[in-house]
């Protein structure tokens, strides 16, 4: 038999039952591999699709693109508040979904609502909801249909639902932000990424108990250029086991945090990587944007955030999304290599990928509310993939058209389209990863700087920068053009709206975080009595806990303006804070910090200007100025504090 009748013959027998990580085949009951915002029926009949900003389900037929049901999962559509402090935050805010035994049932997660969702395929009826935990991400069913698995990413756990009972049968911790799971190719183990890091933990399904951690290496050690790419793996979104191959792939980022400005520039600072690991958690290679001796040739063209992976069903090729540089980027699975990039899809932010048996690939495009159809056919050189379909999913697209733009800008370095960075290198998203931090260090002018989280917008939150060195949204034009290699200008009518509509999505439609449902009721209620009692609020003040902009409602950079010096300040260090002037020149010191709002807290560690805490508790120990009484409370009152913290 020829190598290509091979190849067709073991791409049917693991697209009809699956392969093993040995390569053999193993029985499936149509479960999904690994969770998604896109799946399609065995039968490549049916599209399921979510609709984080509407709410919905959609549910496709994957020929004509007809909508043959969208499936509300709340009372009614979202739609803005009203008010100054107007809101547009879906009630549910469906973000992963994954078929059942036989496909009969979608599991679904809502993560703002904190529920499951089960939904009949058959008929798109809504059968179950359940609440489970606090912004559950991934989703996974059991083979035995017994049992489906959540990834809890405010809570830090995985926990297991009974179907028959909807009751949480089991937990098991992890390190932060759980995100996506996948089964093992012989279903034997289960597999979450860490949207922060580490890399990868392994769990026993049953019982429910992590077995191990695969880190994901910074390559560090080796890097003399800092274009070469680098630094801690953030985004850490999708995992994937290879088709009878032994790997397991991962889609993430890596953040060069080592280079100071001034040498600091766009290609220095966020870099795409898939890292491949065999089935005892070794790190096989790191595939990116430049070549490197254990590498192979990686990937001939840049491309940014990569999100969502799906294989062909012989595993021969891999289907990457990236939702930074909006393309697909295929890969050459055996040699490691690019094979082909598919620039530009129809929509904007790609965030899943499926692929057919028959050679087609579908794109779920969150901004635009679509899905993307991709045809693959052999050329001469290697795969031929072009887009060939695009269907609209929703029947009405509730966010508002400035919001649209606004989320748009916000996760894109499609530098084809936009002027936000120079070959489709990094998005604002990139570092504020969900709209929230990247939970890094960054060697900045100013000093070492923590990222901040953009969570519920930075309205009624006083000044910008850690030094309350700007006072909108909309300068943040500077940090476009300087970090991201970007080409804006406020005097450029085009570009000042398009800035108005970034400062519109990040004030109105980035939520805040949903505290962990963890805490404790009297614990919380114990540290709000402390918070008072120890008079937090002498800083922490008012709906947002800060006083930045007190007695300025303006927020005039001349003043009058309050910063503090909490002891924090690194004048002796590998790299130190230094004074430089707000962006009209008025003088700040190098010493002396604005207050940050407390809202959202339990989402932004590490914590303090340079993100030397890792944990609140660690505030008190390391923040020397702050109230005396405060640094020295019992475990149990720390604790206390820490959990209302947590709460707001």
């Amino acid at each position: 038999m020829s190598a290509r009748l091979v190849s067709i013959a073991l791409a049917l027998v693991c697209a009809g039952s699956g392969c093993s990580e040995s390569g053999t085949t193993v029985p499936l009951g149509g479960e999904s591999d690994h969770s998604s915002s896109i799946a399609l029926s065995a039968d490549g009949s049916r599209l399921y699709v979510v609709n984080p900003d509407a709410d919905s389900v959609s549910i496709l037929d994957a020929h004509s693109g007809k909508i043959l049901h969208e499936v509300p999962l709340a009372a009614s559509p979202p739609a803005p508040t009203t008010g100054t402090l107007w809101r547009y935050d879906p009630a549910v805010e469906p973000r992963a979904l994954a078929f059942g035994p036989a496909q009969a049932t979608l599991w679904v997660t809502g993560h703002r609502s904190g529920h499951l969702y089960e939904i009949d395929t058959a008929t798109g009826a809504l059968a179950s909801e359940v609440a489970v935990c606090s912004e559950p991400a991934g989703v996974l069913a059991a083979p035995d249909g017994k049992t489906v698995y959540v990834a809890c990413s405010q809570d830090d756990m995985v926990v297991g639902v009974e179907v028959s009972t909807k009751a949480r049968v089991a937990t098991a911790t992890c390190d932060r932000k759980p995100w996506t799971l996948a089964w093992s190719a012989d279903r034997s183990r289960l597999y979450a990424t860490h949207l922060l890091g580490p890399g990868v933990s392994v769990f026993a399904p049953s019982p429910l108990a992590r077995s191990s951690v695969w880190p994901l290496a910074d390559g560090v050690e080796k890097i003399a250029d800092p274009t070469s790419p680098h630094g801690p793996a953030r985004g850490i979104y999708d995992v994937l086991p290879r088709p009878g191959s032994g790997e397991t792939w991962v889609a993430h980022m890596m953040l060069g945090i080592d280079t100071p400005q001034p040498t600091l520039a766009f290609n220095m600072t966020a870099f795409p990587a898939i890292s491949l690991f065999d089935g005892s958690g070794t790190q096989l290679a790191r595939l990116t944007v430049t070549a490197d001796p254990q590498d192979g040739n990686a990937f001939g063209d840049v491309v940014s955030s990569p999100r969502a992976l799906a294989f062909s069903p012989d595993g021969s090729l891999a289907f990457v999304a990236d939702t930074g540089s909006e393309d697909v980027l295929v890969v050459d699975a055996n040699q490691r290599v690019e094979a082909a990039l598919v620039r530009p899809l129809p929509g904007h932010q790609p965030e899943g990928i499926v692929a057919s048996a028959d050679g087609r690939v579908y794109v779920d495009e969150r901004n635009t509310s679509d899905v993307a159809v991709l045809t693959v056919k052999s050329g001469a050189y290697g795969p031929d993939v072009e887009v060939t379909g695009r269907f609209p999913r929703v029947a009405h697209d509730p966010m508002p058209a400035e919001l649209r733009l606004g989320q748009h800008i916000f996760y894109s370095a499609n530098s084809d389209e936009l002027p936000l960075t120079t070959d489709h290198w990094v998005s604002c998203a990139a570092c504020h990863v969900e709209g929230r931090s990247d939970a890094v260090t960054w060697r900045f002018a100013q000093g070492p700087r923590d990222t901040p989280s953009n969570a519920g917008g930075v309205l009624q939150t006083g000044f910008l920068f850690r030094t309350a060195a700007r006072n909108k949204v909309q300068d943040y034009w500077q940090t476009i053009d300087i970090e991201q290699g970007g080409h804006f200008s406020l005097t450029v009518p085009a570009l000042a709206a398009d800035l108005d509509a970034l400062e519109q999505y990040v004030n109105h439609a980035i939520p805040y975080p949903t505290p962990p449902s963890t805490l404790d009721a009297g614990q919380v209620s114990h540290g709000q009595q402390l918070f008072d009692s120890l008079h937090c609020a002498r800083c922490h003040a008012g709906s947002t806990f800060t006083d930045s902009g007190s007695g300025n409602p303006t927020l005039d950079l001349a003043g009058p303006v309050t910063l503090h010096d909490v002891g924090t300040c690194i004048t002796n260090g590998p790299y130190d804070d230094n004074a430089v002037p707000d962006e009209d020149g008025h003088p700040r010191g190098a010493c002396l910090f604005d207050t940050p709002t407390l809202r959202g807290v339990s989402d932004s560690a590490p914590y303090l200007h340079d993100g030397s805490a890792a944990t609140l508790e660690d505030v008190f120990r390391i923040a020397t100025h702050m109230d005396p009484a405060a640094s020295q409370l019992s475990d149990d009152d720390l604790e206390a504090l820490v959990a209302y913290l947590k709460s707001l």
